[in-house]
């Protein structure tokens, strides 16, 4: 164990045994931590319930404003069409079925009423059979998460304790200002800036592999390989390069992106799509409006601990 790490043990046992005494205190917020499994390379997966069926595997998608179910779950659950919700992509817009599931639960934390879309084809290719959606952020932006890519976890916390765990050069997350029930205000955006493109607001997003530049703002280079970008509205065409990411006080150099020409988004709307696959962790505060990339655990110092021990009676 390193010096450091040490330290904040024999601090966090110092602490517990302070309190040991102290009766009746108020029951911290849930907090759950569940493994993520890799699924088609960077994507996660982990397991939900859905008013009470399941579990069901769902992919982890920050990119996603809404919750998607594929259609043969959609009617396996019995949900009735409530309307029909309007789907945007950087590769076009499409209606799908709305509805409402009463309770989505992960582990032990639940969000009651989310609304959920149905799609024949949320995954977008025949080896994502076993993936019956896609978790949103109208799930997710209840909590603050860390995803740890590097150890394959994601931890969320409907409180303040995890916030209060790590420390690190906090990147303001921004949304679009639209009115409270428009759930596609709630895309976290961080601005960043990429080598030959400049500043852009890009949307952090567990469910892409590949920094992707959606507005054209240069021209093909013919100098890296055309590919095909599949989202859930059609196919972009793109052309992949490298190129520097500076995100805040860092740089990531030699980063693979993709430059799309085709993508139908409007600059308002999304300039680009930086998946959080390319850090080893990534803290999102939905609360507080910010992300720490590769956040380091806090150590609380002596004076810390003195300032919330009870007096003794």
């Amino acid at each position: 164990m390193k010096p450091q790490n040490l330290v904040c043990a024999l601090l966090h046992v110092a602490a517990l045994l302070l309190f040991a005494t102290v009766p009746g205190g108020a029951e911290s917020a849930p907090k759950v931590t569940v493994s993520m499994r890799p699924y088609k390379g960077t994507r996660s997966v982990v397991a939900v319930k859905l008013n009470g069926a399941g579990p069901y595997d769902f992919m982890v998608d920050t990119g996603a404003t809404v919750t998607v179910l594929d259609a043969v779950l959609f009617h396996e659950l019995g949900l009735q069409a409530v309307g029909s919700a309007r789907i945007v992509s950087s590769a076009g817009t499409t209606d799908q079925i709305l509805s409402t599931v009463k309770e989505i639960t992960l582990d032990s934390l639940s969000v009651r009423n989310v609304a959920v879309v149905s799609m024949k084809s949320p995954m977008t290719a025949d080896d994502y059979r076993a993936v019956r959606g896609i978790l949103g952020e109208n799930f997710l932006r209840h909590f603050d998460i860390l995803l740890d890519n590097q150890h394959r976890t994601i931890t969320l916390d409907a409180g303040v304790s995890l916030a209060d765990s790590l420390s690190g050069e906090r990147l303001p997350i921004t949304f679009l200002p639209l009115p409270e029930g428009d759930e596609n205000r709630y895309q976290p955006k961080i601005s960043v800036k990429v080598q030959a493109y400049g500043h852009a607001s890009l949307l952090l997003d567990s469910g892409a592999t590949q920094l992707a530049l959606l507005q054209p703002r240069i021209e093909w280079t013919g100098l890296g390989g055309r590919m095909t970008v599949r989202t859930v509205n059609g196919s972009l065409i793109c052309e992949e390069t490298d190129a520097t990411l500076y995100l805040g006080k860092g740089t990531i150099r030699n980063l693979g992106i993709v430059n799309c020409q085709t993508a139908t988004g409007k600059p308002k709307d999304l300039e680009g799509i930086l998946p959080t696959a390319i850090f080893k962790q990534i803290f999102i505060s939905h609360a507080g409006s910010y992300a720490i990339v590769n956040p380091a655990q806090r150590c609380k110092g002596p004076q810390e601990i003195a300032a919330v021990t009870p007096l003794s009676q």
